[in-house]
């Protein structure tokens, strides 16, 4: 087993934040920054499996790009929040899809279950975010594929408006959403989220198999 990432006092994740994804789930793109708490509970590391709940029967993948805070932050300044970035890497927002409709688009079951967030234990502590790019893969096959500059926000203004309803403490995550392209998990699969540089070489992975759940 890979090791574990630090265990952050919240895992604070962005919806809605890539205008192609808003509209793949026929959502509106939000007025204001959307967003809902994953429990840590919720967290493996790479090459540890995701289990699917008997509850559901369309898990979706959402590979994702994360930053860590590295300093107490409430009701911060875009400028502040920034400062206080001190890691990148990459997380899974595994979700619930058919959960996520029957409980009204509500989040946190969909989005809860023990380990349905994946995250690299690596960090990059300074990154031309703009000039990056996230992609998933499921055995191999690119599903999604999306450049970080079509955040809508960016990503400092997300963690300000986040420190705006809740203090973000040393070692807090903020996930800033997933491009187009989430899709179906069975069991077998393997799945791997990607950092992509400016010059296409890969900086970061984080993979993952998915098992049927054994309760």
């Amino acid at each position: 087993m890979a090791a574990m990432p630090d265990r952050p006092s919240k895992i604070v994740c962005l919806a809605r934040t890539f205008r192609k994804h808003a509209a793949e789930l026929g959502n509106a793109v939000p007025a204001e920054p959307l967003y809902f708490l994953k429990p840590p509970s919720a967290l493996i590391g790479p090459g540890d499996a995701i289990r699917l709940p008997p509850a559901s029967d369309e898990v979706h993948h959402e590979g994702e790009v994360a930053v860590i805070v590295g300093a107490r932050l409430s009701d911060a300044s875009p400028a502040a929040a920034e400062a206080a970035i001190i890691g990148w890497t990459l997380l899974n927002d595994v979700t619930a899809r058919d959960l996520q409709r029957k409980d009204g688009g509500r989040f946190t079951r969909a989005k809860g279950f023990d380990t349905f967030c994946p995250m690299a234990t690596e960090r990059i502590a300074t990154l031309d975010w703009r000039r990056c790019r996230v992609q998933c893969r499921v055995n191999g096959a690119l599903r999604q594929d999306g450049g970080l500059d079509a955040l809508i926000q960016t990503p400092a203004e997300y963690i300000a408006a986040i420190s705006g309803c809740m203090t973000l403490e040393p070692g807090d995550v903020v996930s800033l959403g997933t491009p187009a392209g989430v899709g179906l998990l069975v069991a077998g699969d393997v799945v791997e989220v990607r950092l992509v540089g400016p010059d296409g070489r890969t900086l970061m992975t984080l993979e993952n198999p998915v098992r049927a759940s054994t309760r």
